[in-house]
């Protein structure tokens, strides 16, 4: 170590592991840069994304870059989740007759994808807020969400809903630095000496018609992956509509189900649950 060196710890435990190399090596004096997000979310291209993050150094990336993420389903045959689903299909079908999904506005899209998000989050409505427009900042990037699932004893946002109007690749290059930027927050003092972070959190990209869902996780040093669903298509017109939606709900519920296991997790000071792939579950 000289003078020059240079370090670019990405989490907490780098940034102390720095630290103690530093008093190890007696080296009382060295300067600490924090760099503040100023780049919008929405700025971000898919290429850039995957040279953030070593996805790929491909001008012209697939989506292929991403693992596939197996989205578990939850069942919806219990009276509960059938009224539910009674509620989502009367709000759906209302909003055929007076707003026609246009898929030339996004705004339309938006309206249609809430009624899902909605009906996910009122199986957990005790425990999780569905909030617009949440405002997220992170070293990478900032801005507001479309949408955000929020825990109501923490303040955590485990989920980060994007609805695009038809540019797929940006809305995952968009999810992944939001969810990224949820996960790389600045935590409290006690959350790190007890390693209690929460290393997980989920995404959903969507057109309202087109449905993906997305996983990103932290190892332990900070570094994220990430994983992209199989989409589930949701035709309005289809006379099996009914079968798609109870089909994107069970993903939804699914992934309030796994936020809520993290949840306790950490408040139990259960160290950092490890990404769903080891998990058994019943997928696509």
């Amino acid at each position: 170590m000289n003078e020059t060196d240079r370090y670019y710890p990405r989490s907490d435990v780098s940034f102390r592991e720095m630290l103690r190399t530093l008093v190890t090596k007696n080296k009382p004096k060295f300067t600490v840069f924090v760099e503040t997000p100023s780049k919008p979310f929405n700025s971000w291209t898919f290429p850039k994304v995957c040279e953030l993050y070593g996805l790929s150094d491909d001008p012209n990336p697939s989506i292929d870059v991403y693992p596939v993420f197996h989205c578990g389903s939850v069942d919806l045959r219990s009276e509960e989740s059938k009224a539910v689903v009674k509620h989502l299909m009367a709000e759906i079908k209302l909003r055929q007759d007076v707003t026609p999904l246009d898929k030339a506005y996004e705004a339309t899209k938006t309206i249609y994808s809430y009624c899902y998000l909605a009906s996910g989050v009122s199986f957990y409505k005790d425990n999780f807020k569905l909030i617009p427009e949440k405002l997220i900042e992170g070293r990478n990037g900032q801005g507001n969400l479309d949408y955000a699932v929020e825990c109501r004893s923490s303040g955590r946002v485990l989920g980060v809903i994007e609805v695009k109007k038809d540019d797929f690749m940006k809305g995952f290059a968009q999810a992944s630095v939001q969810m990224e930027s949820t996960l790389s927050r600045k935590r409290k003092a006690d959350e790190i000496d007890n390693e209690r972070d929460i290393g997980r959190v989920f995404g959903i990209v969507t057109d309202a018609s087109e449905w993906y869902f997305m996983e990103c996780s932290l190892d332990d040093e900070g570094k994220p992956t990430f994983k992209l669903s199989e989409p589930v298509t949701v035709v309005y017109k289809d006379e099996n509509l009914q079968v798609k939606v109870e089909k994107v709900l069970g993903h939804i519920v699914w992934l309030l189900e796994e936020a809520q296991k993290l949840v306790k997790a950490s408040q139990s000071g259960v160290k950092r649950v490890r990404s769903t792939g080891d998990l058994a579950i019943k997928s696509n």
